[in-house]
């Protein structure tokens, strides 16, 4: 795991421009030296030698919305519910999951629901080495008041007692975050807040008193979405219904969004293979533009954008990162914005940039080398050359 990647162009994530003629050195895993010409001495010269001639070095990728347990596609999470009591079965869905998603690039991710809590035991034994997946800081049960979301395997209590002691129970359990529904729909159609403002508050302090982020489902109406920003949630999944008064708080609570453009992208490209009805269409067109909306207030407001696709909670596929990144762009970010959605602030969304997130000594040597440069061409990031975990060579 000791290497020098030499005469590289580095996009290094902090959000400095690209530096040409860089050389990187990786020892037993971590990044140990950074210098910018020429190599007129180095002191290791037993060092693999990787000739950057040509190519970009960037941070690996960070997903802060992902579900392994579900393999994505049309009927992915109604597969997932219909066995979602073979433990077996679910956890090697998981597994595969997470190989394909590192392949892909990302060295991170959040997993921010699974069906007993499997994430939790995935993200473990990727930790011991006992299995390949990128790092996963892992919510273990989707947990919710009734109405968020209509699945058998969510965790679904009725009171504000259930609800601690279900918090409490993730904790012990080795979650590195907490996962809430927030929002919901009522018989009659309409959207409100499914935890009010009091069980929002315990789920917070519960969170950040076990050293631990929350993280709030919020694609149903603006209650909750408030409710949730109000106190003191550290992410707005989906972020689907966002005014400017919660902008506004946001911006001020410092709040970060994590908007799976992917989810309705997704779905509208797949509607004629799928057969989709008018009303399925009509529905997606409808979350399409809520979403950009609600995206762009959030850029105009200065909120920080984490990157998330929903993968396997959705259609979306797991290894999907990069066009979540071509959206972000599309709707406002610039190139070098959406990089670091999902590198730099990911990071500090999951409360590991001491580790990851950008190119920088002392940090772990998790790195992708590009044929092009994602700054021009944000797409260039599927053009993997080379990739690193942790020093070690994944691709």
């Amino acid at each position: 795991m000791n290497f020098l990647i030499r005469n590289v162009k580095l996009v290094d994530g902090t959000g400095a421009e690209s530096v040409p003629r860089v050389n990187v050195a990786v020892q037993e895993g971590v990044i140990s030296w950074i210098d910018q010409g020429p190599i007129q001495h180095f002191e290791y010269p037993h060092y693999e030698d990787i000739n950057g001639e040509d190519l970009t070095l960037v941070p690996g990728l960070i997903d802060c919305h992902e579900h392994f347990a579900g393999d994505g596609g049309q009927f992915g999470v109604s597969i997932m519910a219909d066995e979602s009591d073979d433990m077996a079965l679910i956890f090697s869905r998981a597994v595969s999951n997470a190989r394909r998603a590192l392949i892909a690039g990302q060295t991170s991710a959040r997993d921010v629901g699974s069906p007993h809590g499997i994430s939790i035991k995935l993200a473990k034994s990727i930790a011991a080495g006992a299995i390949e997946g990128p790092r996963i800081t892992a919510s273990g049960e989707w947990l919710q008041m009734s109405t968020t979301w209509g699945y058998s395997f969510v965790k679904t209590v009725d009171s504000k007692e259930a609800m601690e002691a279900a918090v409490k129970n993730q904790i012990s359990g080795g979650a590195g975050l907490i996962k809430v529904g927030a929002t919901g729909t009522k018989s009659d159609g309409t959207s409100y807040s499914t935890l009010g403002p009091d069980i929002c508050r315990l789920v917070v302090d519960l969170a950040h008193n076990a050293g631990l982020k929350a993280a709030a489902h919020c694609t149903d109406g603006i209650e909750g979405t408030w409710d949730a920003v109000n106190a003191g949630f550290d992410s707005i999944e989906h972020a689907v219904h966002i005014d400017d008064r919660t902008a506004h708080l946001m911006k001020k609570n410092g709040t970060y969004i994590v908007p799976t453009l992917s989810t309705w992208d997704y779905r509208i490209r797949a509607a004629n293979r799928w057969k989709s009805s008018r009303n399925e269409r009509d529905s997606s067109e409808e979350r399409k533009w809520t979403s950009i909306a609600s995206t762009k207030r959030c850029i105009k407001a200065g909120i920080k954008i984490a990157a998330g696709t929903d993968a396997g909670g959705s259609p979306v596929r797991h290894g999907s990162i990069v066009h979540e990144l071509e959206l972000l762009v599309e709707v406002g970010l610039t190139p070098m914005e959406a990089l670091q959605a999902s590198t730099k602030t990911a990071a500090e969304l999951i409360g590991n940039q001491n580790l990851v997130g950008t190119v920088e000594v002392g940090k772990q040597a998790d790195l992708l080398l590009l044929d092009g440069d994602p700054l021009e061409d944000i797409a260039s990031l599927r053009n993997i050359w080379a990739m690193f975990l942790g020093g070690r060579r994944i691709r």
